[in-house]
């Protein structure tokens, strides 16, 4: 059935361009003069009524050209040749028009008396540095269409049917307009509610790290992009607004509204929604991602290690589960603005939402020990997680002049959850007997308030590259937990019978609160036209206190000393880095290296006892970047780093755990040290309309940390840690994508293959565990006026090995096939479907095979003039197949589990969009 339902598709997807356009237009450009036939002119197809270039191809070699598979309607044929007037026609045709123009005279600019205004075309698509440059006008879009459907047809990108976006294989997650957040930087609302038709350009880059920005010294790999809408002058002010209800007119519903506006630097907007669905309300999802305090911050770890991430980053309130039954309510605002001719910025983002979510899951595993003991464990559980959550994010810019700038950042947060879990296990051994069982049943009352923030002065200086920057980040977190621990656990001797009965019943009143203050300076100095040297100094301390008590309620509320933890810790790093680069005409070379000194002290005030420790980290770097060609790029980087034990790796603090499994601290480990070598290539080709990118990369680990347990004959695991060599992994991958704009037709192709190799010790035997993946999945995408179809299967193969023992081969198989497809229907009705078709077939760990086809699809109507309104049915889960059904196979372990999912439901909807410019349009 699937195979001739493929079949189908293909057909469909490459003939029917064939069967929806007939017209054509030919014929042959000469010089008026010399009588020469004028190879290589240029002929372009305008659509009359929007300007937007239909189709264009040059004259052969004896000044011959045909424009094929047109659409009737009506056009101006330009074209072009240096030296030569241009020559302009309109033309009207019908389905089956075929024009034959004979010889098509062009006259010399000199041999002309009235004066000539000729205006340069540019180049649709073009490539400067790492920088991707789309002139949007030069792709056709439906009347009406969103900057979803423009990137659907740009070269290199690709938008699935829920508006996520990929830019040559890589994810774009950080959406620009004019080079600014549009509310925000989350790409759905930009390319969701702005029209194509006010798109100027769209420029696609990797995502810089602010300190990459300021001094053009790349650090490492980039794994996302950036994207940037430019909006043509008559587009740059406007209004956007929706409301969105959905239901079934009993149970389960998805309703939002938001409204917003944007006039020059000025933007704000109001958003809220809720649903009891596994999908967030369009109509604010991507306003829940706002970002208020975006900036580096310097984090140090228990461990020593030192990383910069972006604390401004997304809150990403927008959760939207894929497991368990919700009912979400999110809401919020954002405001910013510049004045003073941009010299002050204010920018303001308040959020809160409230979650309700209920989950049933089961497991199966089967587990393999070194003697060949084979332990079948099995488990259900209930949970309920209930939350509260608030948050004011914001900034102040102040540019002090041409070359400072002052920005001030703030973040405060304020959370509750209410969380009751409730669980039965039980673990078999390989004759069916026994070995325990436990019922759980937890409940936690969590309240916890955050406050961070940053300073940050910024100066360039007259001399070109040479940059300063000083940072200065404050940060409190306060947390408190109140709950209950009940657990009734059984463990039963080699014959199966129960010898041992142990009962818990615990308070836990938990508290704890941290105060850091960090600082860093960069300093940028060019040291010759090619050489630039950065050099950085930083510093942060921590200081955190915990006071961890366990009473047992059997005892009268008796404190257990023996689990109770009250502790301070103070943590103080210094932190150096110089990086010295190399820039040529076709290549850029840097390295350098940070060190990390950190002292840190911890004190066990329940018995008086400190532990201290000092010590410093290295993290050397280099990459190296190559410019093949016009658009190609090509760049190979190395970076390791230092990892010190963390604190519970050396002396765990004692914790109520299940009392199944314990943690044991070793005092002797080393610091580990971990390489990792990558590299990629880019590359645009214009004329023949294809990107690709090509990237690999190798990791391995000194002295790496890893497991050490022991499991006893009752299944009962006790952990520890030590050094070992032979972790490593190595990985590569492709991503192609080809257009065939004059067939409405693209394709692509996503390729990777990845082997990881760890080691550990289990029952005092080596256990390394090998694993291999292959992933291939091409796409196939059709983009007419009227009908739109994308077919993306996705083959993975895997192999997991043990070198104690594998359950069966450890080889596993399964491919899913991702169909969607639109249709523009006559009066303004829209049909949308999609099939997610996963396949995993049976192998030598799982007897059964588990298929499965989802299917979604609805019908609208859009209406008013403007199609501002619509009207919806939508069904999830037609042929309600939808299982919630994950498995694993592994080296010397397999599982299985089930959770609670959203049957089959249909919803009526209504939505109302209101979006406009505030400028009149410009007049042809």
């Amino acid at each position: 059935m699937l195979k001739q339902f493929l079949t189908v598709v293909f057909l469909f997807i490459f003939f029917l361009p064939g069967l929806a356009q007939k017209a054509s237009i030919k014929g042959v450009v000469i010089d008026t003069v010399e009588k020469r036939k004028l190879q290589n002119s240029s002929i372009l197809l305008i659509r009359s009524k929007d300007s937007v270039l239909v189709k264009d191809v040059r004259a052969g070699a004896n000044g011959t050209f045909q424009l094929a598979n047109l659409q009737k309607g009506t056009y101006t044929l330009l074209v072009t040749f240096p030296k030569m007037a241009d020559y302009i026609r309109d033309i009207q045709l019908s389905d089956t028009s075929k024009f034959n123009l004979g010889d098509i005279a062009m006259d010399s600019r000199a041999t002309l008396l009235n004066e000539v205004v000729i205006k340069a075309q540019k180049q649709a698509i073009s490539m400067k540095g790492d920088t991707i440059t789309y002139q949007a006008d030069s792709f056709a879009v439906k009347p009406h269409a969103n900057v979803q459907d423009l990137l659907r047809r740009l070269p290199g990108i690709e938008v699935d049917r829920d508006g996520a976006i990929k830019a040559g294989g890589k994810d774009v997650n950080t959406l620009l307009v004019d080079g600014e957040e549009f509310f925000g930087d989350d790409p759905l609302l930009a390319s969701k509610y702005l029209k194509a038709n006010a798109v100027k350009e769209v420029q696609v880059y990797d995502k810089k790290t602010k300190e990459e920005e300021l001094t053009g010294i790349k650090s490492g790999d980039s794994k996302e992009k950036v994207m940037n809408i430019k909006l043509k002058d008559n587009a740059k002010n406007g209004y956007l607004s929706t409301i969105d209800a959905n239901s079934d007119l009993k149970h389960f519903r998805n309703i939002g509204g938001m409204a917003g506006i944007y006039k020059g630097k000025l933007k704000a907007a109001a958003f809220g929604f809720n649903s009891n669905t596994n999908q967030n309300s369009k109509a604010s999802a991507a306003m829940s991602k706002l970002k208020g305090n975006d900036y580096d911050v310097i984090q140090v770890g228990d461990d020593g290690s030192t990383v910069m991430i972006s604390y401004g980053g997304r809150d990403d309130d927008s959760f939207s589960p894929s497991n368990g039954l919700p009912d979400v309510t999110n809401y919020g605002a954002h405001f910013s603005d510049k004045w003073n001719e941009n010299k002050v910025g204010l920018k303001l983002n308040f959020s809160g939402n409230s979650k309700d979510i209920t989950d049933r899951t089961t497991s199966n595993s089967q587990s393999l020990l070194p003697d060949g003991t084979n332990f079948f464990s099995a488990s259900n559980a209930n949970s309920n997680v209930k939350s509260q959550r608030q948050s004011l994010k914001g900034s102040v810019d102040l540019n002090l002049d041409s070359l400072s700038t002052l920005k001030i950042s703030f973040a405060g947060s304020k959370n509750r959850s209410h969380n009751d879990f409730a669980s039965n296990n039980e673990t078999k051994n390989g004759t069916d007997q026994f070995v325990n069982n436990s019922k759980q049943l937890n409940r936690n009352e969590d309240d916890d308030q955050l406050f961070n923030g940053n300073i940050n002065y910024t100066k360039k200086f007259l001399k070109r590259g040479r940059t300063l920057s000083v940072d200065l980040q404050p940060e409190t977190k306060r947390g408190n937990s109140f709950g209950n621990s009940l657990s009734v656990t059984n463990y039963y001797d080699a014959n199966g019978v129960n010898n041992r009965t142990v009962n818990q019943d615990f308070l836990n009143d938990n508290s704890g609160s941290e105060t850091s203050l960090a600082s860093k300076i960069s300093y940028t100095e060019p040291l010759s036209k090619q050489f630039t040297l950065q050099t950085a100094y930083s510093f942060k301390t921590v200081t955190s206190n915990s006071s961890k008590l366990v009473f047992d309620k059997s005892m009268n509320n008796k404190r257990i000393d023996s689990l109770s933890n009250n502790f301070d810790f103070n943590n103080f790093s210094n932190i150096g880095k110089a990086v010295l680069q190399f820039r040529a005409k076709k290549f850029t070379l840097s390295g350098g290296t940070e060190a990390i000194q950190t002292t840190f002290e911890f004190n066990d005030l329940d018995r008086n006892n400190k532990f201290n420790r000092n010590y410093i980290n290295w993290a050397p770097q280099s990459t190296f970047t190559y410019k093949l060609g016009r658009n190609t790029n090509a760049y190979i980087n190395y970076y390791g780093n230092t990892r010190q034990p963390s604190l519970d790796q050396l002396q765990p603090l004692r914790q109520i755990n299940n009392p199944l499994y314990e943690i044991k601290g070793n005092p002797n480990l080393k610091p580990s040290f971990n390489n990792n070598v990558n590299f990629n290539l880019n590359t645009y080709q214009q004329k023949s309309q294809m990107f690709a990118s090509f990237y690999g990369g190798y990791n391995f680990t000194k002295n790496a940390i890893v497991s050490s347990r022991i499991v006893d004959d009752v299944n009962k695991t006790t952990s520890s840690y030590i050094n070992l060599d032979g972790t490593n992994s190595y990985y590569g991958g492709a991503s192609i994508n080809k257009t065939f704009s004059k067939l409405h037709f693209s394709t692509g192709f996503n390729g990777s293959y990845n082997k990881s190799t760890s080691v550990s010790i289990l029952n005092s035997q080596l256990n390394k565990q090998e694993r291999s993946s292959l992933r291939l999945s091409p796409r196939f995408s059709y983009y007419g006026d009227k009908v739109r179809i994308q077919y993306t299967p996705t083959f993975m193969f895997s192999n997991s090995s043990s070198s104690i023992g594998s359950i069966n081969d450890g080889k596993n198989f399964n491919h899913d096939h991702e169909i969607s497809g639109n249709i523009q229907l006559p009066y303004n009705f829209e049909f949308d479907t999609s099939i997610s078709l996963s396949y995993q077939p049976a192998n030598s760990s799982f007897s059964r095979p588990v298929n499965i086809a989802l299917w979604n699809a609805y019908l609208s109507k859009k209406m008013l003039k403007a199609q501002e309104l619509e009207l919806k049915i939508s069904i999830s889960d037609i042929l309600a197949e939808k299982i919630g059904y994950n498995r694993y196979v592994g080296g010397n372990t397999i599982s299985e589990s089930t959770n609670s999912f959203i049957p089959r439901y249909v919803l009526i909807g209504l939505t109302y969009n209101l979006t406009g410019n505030f400028t009149q349009q410009d007049k042809k």
